[in-house]
């Protein structure tokens, strides 16, 4: 997998943020992503609520791809960094455009460049989140479930931990639940709701 920079400027303001923070070695959890990470920003309150005990730091960037985070971990955004946790949610980004194998070890390739960087915290790889098919016609849904059957497999030969939530995500019926991912991929004030308590104690098992 090769590294690729962007250049729009919610990337390049992001890049800057997360390189200008001081204290970094204050930080004990470490949430690494793309936009359902970020969004956590959107809802302020909760991620206050069921993470500040925790001195977060949220590293989420919208549109993010499985290459660009390799690019963000690459050009220093993690140096300095000593979390005891960090939580890797990666990959949904690749959904419609990669094969099944490449997102997943992608996924791992990017959690141990984080490794480099951090070598003295632990790290958990969240299997993606459901999302419905797309305008592109690719059936998300059965291709997540597909990256997260390698990657769960990938994470136990590698002795990385793997944690999946997804399904807690969904309605009754086993379909994307609309109620709590209003666009069929990010989550609402609802979906945080749910994942907030569920992650908490995952840190809480970690730590």
């Amino acid at each position: 997998m090769k590294a690729i920079e962007r250049t729009d400027e919610h990337h390049i303001l992001k890049h800057a943020h997360f390189m200008s923070l001081t204290n970094k070695s204050s930080y004990k959890v470490v949430f690494f992503g793309d936009s359902i990470t970020r969004r956590w920003e959107d809802n302020i309150a909760l991620w206050n609520e069921y993470f500040a005990s925790f001195t977060p730091l949220n590293m989420g960037v919208g549109m993010d791809t499985l290459e660009n985070m390799l690019w963000r971990v690459q050009n220093g955004q993690l140096d300095g960094l000593k979390p005891s946790l960090i939580i890797v949610l990666a990959g949904t980004n690749n959904i419609t455009q990669s094969p099944v194998d490449y997102i997943a070890q992608g996924v791992i390739s990017l959690t141990k460049e984080i490794q480099q960087k951090c070598p003295n915290s632990k790290i958990v790889i969240c299997g993606l989140l459901p999302r419905m098919q797309d305008d592109s016609g690719v059936d998300c849904r059965t291709k997540v479930d597909e990256v997260n059957a390698i990657l769960e497999s990938l994470c136990k030969k590698e002795g990385l931990p793997y944690f999946y939530y997804g399904d807690k995500l969904l309605a009754p019926d086993g379909s994307v639940d609309r109620r709590v991912q209003e666009d069929g991929l990010h989550l609402n004030a609802e979906g945080y709701k749910i994942a907030g308590p569920i992650l908490k104690k995952l840190i809480e098992s970690m730590l």
